[in-house]
């Protein structure tokens, strides 16, 4: 009968870390499910990626050629960080608008600095191919700075992930078969 209790409470005591371990639903760092609150080591953290320039996003489609492509970045590390150049590496389909070859790196266009806190934008310059189709794809990108009073070049990876929007087209069609000029007429549009 010891013998039968000594055995339970050996098996409760080996069962206890697995159940106990598994009810904090802790997030594991490097996980797929990272909090966006979680701050690892570095000085930028990646904000958003959309077509267009730091002033107004625009529409894209297939056979798009030198089309701007900018990346939204915040410096959250504690010092300015200056001389700041992007890499950009997208899937097939996508290409920089200046150099020859379909899987080229594309280069950002500018050499930016941000103050501690400060959003910054890497605009890349790019064609679209004419097969690519409308949906969500995957990004890397590669940003060189450097600290301000420090020595050397810091690199961070970034991955992330944009859509190709497509064209938004509306189609007018007047109800009336003939338009008549000096009067309003009315007309029908399809969205």
């Amino acid at each position: 009968m010891t013998f039968q209790i000594l055995s339970l409470v050996i098996a409760v005591g080996l069962l206890v870390p697995f159940i106990v371990d598994d009810s904090f639903a802790q997030i594991v760092a490097g996980s797929s499910n990272d909090s966006s609150f979680a701050r690892d080591f570095g000085d930028i953290k990646y904000i958003d990626a959309y077509f267009g320039t730091p002033e107004k996003k625009i529409q894209v489609d297939g056979g798009d050629n030198n089309v701007p492509f900018t990346v939204v970045l915040v410096n959250i590390g504690s010092n300015d960080i200056t001389g700041i150049s992007g890499q950009l590496s997208l899937p097939l389909g996508f290409s920089s608008s200046s150099s020859a070859g379909t899987n080229a790196v594309i280069h950002s266009d500018s050499n930016a600095n941000a103050l501690i806190g400060e959003n910054f934008y890497l605009t890349f310059s790019m064609n679209i191919d004419q097969n690519v189709p409308i949906q969500e794809y995957p990004g890397t990108i590669k940003v060189d700075y450097s600290r301000l009073r420090e020595s050397g070049v810091r690199t961070t990876f970034i991955s992330f992930e944009f859509k190709v929007t497509g064209d938004s087209v509306i189609n007018v069609k007047s109800t009336e078969p003939f338009l008549t000029s000096l009067k309003s007429n009315d007309i029908v549009i399809e969205i």
